[in-house]
C-alpha cells in the first residue's frame, strides 16, 4: 500500500527505510560529515501502520541522537536510554543481533604447548571474544586508549556493542523510560498510528518531553515520584484550574508503562488515587452527567432525524437506538456489521477489524426499529465522514447539533442517550439479559447465547428466534414513538 510521510522512503522492491538531510548548521561546522541519515526499516509496504509508524518514531530519536553524538562527544551530556540506542544502531549498521557469539565458547589452553598441538591438529576454532573484536575492530584501541584518558560517547557505545554480542540479552528489572513504554506498546498491542492509540503515544511524548528520559529500577522510586510529581506542578503552574481527571488521562498509560517493569517492588502501589499519596492532585471533580431526554423531547429529536437527514443526524439516531458512542459507530463496517436489510434489521457492534470495544460487556447487537430507510441510505457515509476527520471531533460535532436542537446546555451530549435508553428499557419491563446484550451494561448473563453471537461472522443467521426477542423488545422500549413516526420512515431529505 502506499504510504505518504516525512522522511519515509520506498525502494523499488517495496521495502522502506528512513532518509532524512542532516542539519545545514551541522554541515557547515563539520564539511566532512555525511549529508544524509538513512535507515532500513526492515519493513515493506504491506506492513500495519502501527508497525510503521513505531518503525518511524525509532528512527527519528536514531536520527536526533546522531545529530547530537556529532556536535557532542561528553558522555555525561546523554543518557543510558540513548547510550543503549546507540549500541543497537551499531549493531543494526553491522548487520548484528545481540547475543551474536554468545554460544561460541571462550578457549582457554593451559599452556603454550597444548594450544601449538591444537593448532597442528587443525582444533583451533575462533574464540568468542576474537569473533567480537572482528565484528567491532576498533575494540584494540579503545581499550588502549581508555587507559589514559576519558573515552567519547562513541567509543563507549563502540565498547558496550562489543560486549554486548558476546552476551544474551537479559530481561532486566532496570529498564529506562522509553523501552519500558516501547515493551508496554507492543505487547498491549496499542496502535500508536492512529484514534486512541495516536492519542496514548501524544500523551507520552508530552510527558516525557517534561520528565525526560529515566532509569526504572528498584532503587529510583523517589527519583520517578518526583519527576512525576515536577510534570503535575508545571502542567497545574500553566493552567491553574486543570481538572484531576485531565492530569489523570495524561498521566495514566505513562504509569501503567512504569508498573509494567517486572520485578519492581514499588511498581503496584505507584497510582494517581489521592489514598496512595504518592502525589499531590487536586480533588476530581464531579463530571456532568447526560440529561435524561422527555418524551416530547425524543418525540422532536426523532422526527428531526427522520425530515433533516444527513450524517450527523444519521449518527445520533444510531446513538439512540441503545446509547452508543461516536467511537463505536466509526468502527462500523459497512460490510461486515450492518444487517439492515434482515428480517429484524440490527447492527452489530464487535469493535472493529481488531475488536477493540471498551469492555468485555461492550461487545452488543442493536435492532433497528426507527428509521431504518434513513440509517439505510446515510450510515455508510456517516461512517465514512467520521472516519475522515480526527476520531475526537464527530462527538463534538454532535453535541453541537443536539445542542442546536434541544439547548445550549452541557448536560445536553451524545451520552445522554445512555441514560434515556436505560430508563425507557425500565419502562419496559425487559429482561436483564436483553438490556445487556443491547446496551451492553456489566449485568446479566455474560455467557448467554445472544452474547455469543455477536462475534460470529454470520450474525444470527441460524438464530433468528434469539434475534427476535431482541428485536421486539426494542420495539416496545420505543412503542410510543414510533406509532406517529412510521409515515415519516421513508422520506429522507437534505438538511
Amino acid at each position: 500500500m502506499a504510504r505518504k510521510m516525512r522522511y519515509l522512503s520506498e525502494r523499488p522492491n517495496g521495502d522502506y527505510r528512513y532518509v532524512r538531510d542532516f542539519p545545514t548548521a551541522l554541515l557547515k561546522t563539520f564539511p566532512n560529515h555525511p549529508k544524509q541519515f538513512s535507515r532500513e526499516l526492515d519493513l515493506n509496504n504491506q506492513c500495519s501502520d502501527g508497525e510503521l509508524h513505531r518503525a518511524m518514531e525509532e528512527s527519528a530519536r536514531a536520527y536526533d541522537l546522531r545529530v547530537k553524538t556529532a556536535s557532542n562527544s561528553d558522555p555525561e551530556a546523554f543518557t543510558e536510554s540513548e547510550l543503549r540506542l546507540a549500541v543497537d544502531e551499531i549493531l543494526k549498521q553491522r548487520k548484528l543481533n545481540a547475543g551474536e557469539f554468545a554460544h561460541v565458547p571462550m578457549r582457554q589452553y593451559e599452556s603454550a604447548e597444548q594450544f601449538s598441538s591444537a593448532m597442528e591438529a587443525g582444533e583451533v576454532a575462533a574464540s568468542r571474544s576474537e569473533l567480537a573484536e572482528d565484528a567491532v575492530p576498533e575494540i584494540d584501541d579503545i581499550i588502549d586508549e581508555s587507559k589514559r584518558r576519558k573515552l567519547t560517547f562513541k567509543e563507549q557505545a563502540l565498547g558496550a556493542a562489543w560486549a554486548a554480542v558476546q552476551e544474551l540479552p537479559k530481561m532486566t528489572s532496570r529498564q529506562t523510560m522509553r523501552e519500558a513504554w516501547d515493551r508496554y506498546v507492543k505487547d498491549n498491542n496499542i496502535d500508536t498510528a492512529k484514534g486512541n492509540g495516536k492519542d496514548k503515544q501524544q500523551r507520552f511524548n508530552r510527558v516525557i518531553k517534561h520528565t525526560g528520559d529515566f532509569i526504572i529500577s528498584n532503587e529510583t522510586k523517589d527519583d520517578v515520584q518526583m519527576r512525576i510529581q515536577n510534570f503535575i506542578a508545571g502542567k497545574r503552574h500553566e493552567n491553574p484550574n486543570i481538572k484531576a481527571q485531565s492530569l489523570k488521562r495524561e498521566l495514566g498509560e505513562f504509569i501503567a508503562a512504569i508498573r509494567y517493569v517486572p520485578r519492581i517492588d514499588w511498581g503496584n502501589r505507584l497510582s494517581l488515587e489521592g489514598r496512595s499519596n504518592n502525589f499531590q492532585i487536586p480533588k476530581e471533580a464531579k463530571p456532568i452527567r447526560g440529561k435524561n431526554l422527555s418524551d416530547d423531547e425524543l418525540r422532536l429529536f426523532f422526527r428531526t432525524c427522520l425530515t433533516k437527514a444527513d450524517a450527523k443526524w444519521t449518527a445520533c439516531l444510531v446513538a439512540a437506538h441503545a446509547g452508543i458512542s461516536g467511537v463505536e459507530i466509526s468502527r462500523l463496517r459497512p460490510d461486515k456489521d450492518l444487517y439492515l436489510d434482515a428480517k429484524y434489521p440490527h447492527i452489530i457492534f464487535r469493535g472493529g477489524d481488531v475488536g477493540i470495544a471498551k469492555t468485555e460487556a461492550r461487545p452488543r447487537v442493536v435492532p433497528i426499529v426507527i428509521g431504518l430507510e434513513v440509517i439505510k441510505e446515510w450510515l455508510p457515509k456517516t461512517i465514512k465522514w467520521m472516519n475522515g476527520i480526527n476520531h475526537k471531533s464527530p462527538n463534538a460535532a454532535l453535541n453541537k447539533r443536539l445542542r442546536s436542537l434541544l439547548g445550549d446546555d452541557p448536560t445536553v451530549k451524545t451520552h445522554m442517550f445512555r441514560h434515556t435508553w436505560l430508563r425507557l428499557s425500565r419502562r419496559a419491563r425487559i429482561s436483564e439479559d436483553n438490556k445487556h446484550a443491547i446496551a451492553g451494561w456489566e449485568h446479566g448473563d455474560r455467557n448467554n447465547t445472544v452474547m455469543e453471537r455477536v462475534y460470529d461472522a454470520q450474525g444470527y443467521t441460524d438464530d433468528p428466534e434469539l434475534l427476535k426477542q431482541l428485536y421486539d423488545d426494542q420495539k416496545e422500549i420505543f412503542s410510543r414513538f414510533t406509532q406517529n413516526l412510521t409515515k415519516l420512515d421513508n422520506v429522507v431529505r437534505l438538511g
